[in-house]
């Protein structure tokens, strides 16, 4: 992360540090698993996420079009990723990129030029992967070499999930554009990331705690932004609270939220200058409202499944013909 916000620091282009920066995410999906496995499955993430940054990006061309992008973006992503177990963040960081590619406003020839920081960012992931792979002394997990629809026939259940995950955040895309909410990603982001819970419980507590830690976040990017801070302060801030951010995220998620929040308004100001209330404010309105969408979908899905479940007693036979 300090090599790609410097480049893009020295070369007076904050565009690469920050599209840069979200391919350094890459080195997120880290597995100790064989080398080759690894290879893989890092080539098959950053081709997913950097398509689907294309196509999100294409679709700001055409905004009617960015709902059905993302949900189909999500719908194939969350079954892929879940049925070739590819744990947290799975498709999240896809989903990311899609929708802020559809809320993009560049001229068309500057897209790929945005692809290729991506691509900096993710070839510096792969280079570190792999060498945290060959540091790491613990044996590695063998990798089952299974056909697709066995995969499928294991884990039935992936299209339903798949179906649910996309319809919330064609919800989240379509409210997020009704209500021309500024950086209008941030609300799919919130609910893509809320249904990361593993159940309802964790998606109600995720909920709760991402609201709660928002506030507290907005609070310290509120000191943080007036505090008329240089570049390169900035960018050591960004590094700083992100690392806390990471560290933190897996014994308290509403602490994470504290971090996380200043980070992505710090990097937000490295590209463009905004007003701070504002951002402050759109910022809070996105997070709260896609939280709650993500919780209160979650909540539909698991009460109509319980629902369906449920063995019907008629009390009757059709074994046989009636007299």
């Amino acid at each position: 992360m300090v090599i790609v916000l410097f480049i893009g620091y020295f070369a007076h282009n904050m565009s690469i540090a920050s599209f840069g920066f979200f391919g350094v995410f890459t080195l997120m999906y880290y597995d100790n698993i064989p080398l080759k496995n690894l290879v893989i499955r890092f080539t098959f993430v950053v081709l997913f996420i950097l398509t689907s940054f294309l196509i999100g990006a294409l679709t700001s061309f055409a905004s009617w079009v960015a709902p059905i992008t993302v949900v189909l973006i999500a719908f194939f992503g969350r079954i892929l990723f879940r049925l070739y177990d590819i744990k947290k963040p799975g498709v999240f960081f896809a989903v990311l990129v899609s929708a802020m590619g559809a809320s993009l406003d560049v001229p068309l020839k500057q897209v790929p030029v945005l692809a290729s920081y991506y691509l900096l960012g993710a070839f510096l992931a792969i280079i570190m992967a792999v060498i945290v792979h060959f540091i790491d002394k613990e044996p590695t997990e063998t990798v089952e070499e299974k056909p697709f629809l066995q995969r499928v026939y294991e884990d039935p259940g992936v299209f339903i999930d798949g179906i649910f995950y996309g319809a919330t955040l064609f919800l989240a895309v379509y409210l997020s554009a009704g209500l021309q909410l500024r950086n209008p990603y941030w609300m799919v982001v919130s609910c893509a990331a809320i249904l990361q819970g593993d159940n309802l419980r964790a998606i109600m507590q995720r909920n709760v705690q991402r609201i709660a830690g928002t506030i507290i976040g907005i609070g310290i990017a509120a000191l943080l932004l007036n505090a008329s801070l240089t570049t390169v302060e900035t960018i050591f801030l960004i590094i700083a609270l992100f690392t806390i951010s990471q560290i933190s995220v897996r014994s308290n998620y509403a602490l994470s939220a504290f971090f996380t929040t200043p980070m992505a308004l710090l990097l937000s100001s490295l590209i463009k200058d905004q007003s701070v209330p504002t951002l402050l404010q759109y910022r809070f309105i996105g997070i709260a409202l896609g939280s709650l969408l993500g919780a209160l979908s979650a909540l539909l899905i698991t009460t109509g499944l319980k629902f369906y479940n449920k063995s019907f007693d008629l009390h009757e036979s059709f074994d046989k013909d009636p007299d």
